[in-house]
């Protein structure tokens, strides 16, 4: 088991991430505090659950792998059609 401190840890996460996913035990420590680093399942959704626009957009990050420039352009679409369909709603 490793044992590291923040600044120790931080050049290296991405080894470290590596380590903990092939199943080496990796802890990082910042004052008396201490996390540690373990492969896990991330949570899918619910096919009924209602999603934020954020956790969406997340989720699409995720799958697509999609870059936060086009995450950026994406939201910025979204924000814009928003607004047209507003202007053109009757008051």
């Amino acid at each position: 088991m490793k044992t590291l401190t923040v600044e120790e840890a931080t050049p290296g996460l991405g080894q470290l991430v590596e380590l903990a996913l092939a199943g080496e035990q990796i802890r990082i420590r910042k004052g008396s505090g201490i996390v540690e680093l373990r492969p896990t399942q991330a949570a899918k959704p619910a096919v009924n659950e209602t999603l934020t626009p954020r956790e969406a957009l997340r989720l699409l990050q995720e799958d697509a792998r999609m870059t936060p420039q086009q995450a950026e352009r994406y939201l910025r679409e979204l924000r814009e059609e928003r607004l047209a369909a507003e202007s053109r709603r009757p008051a």
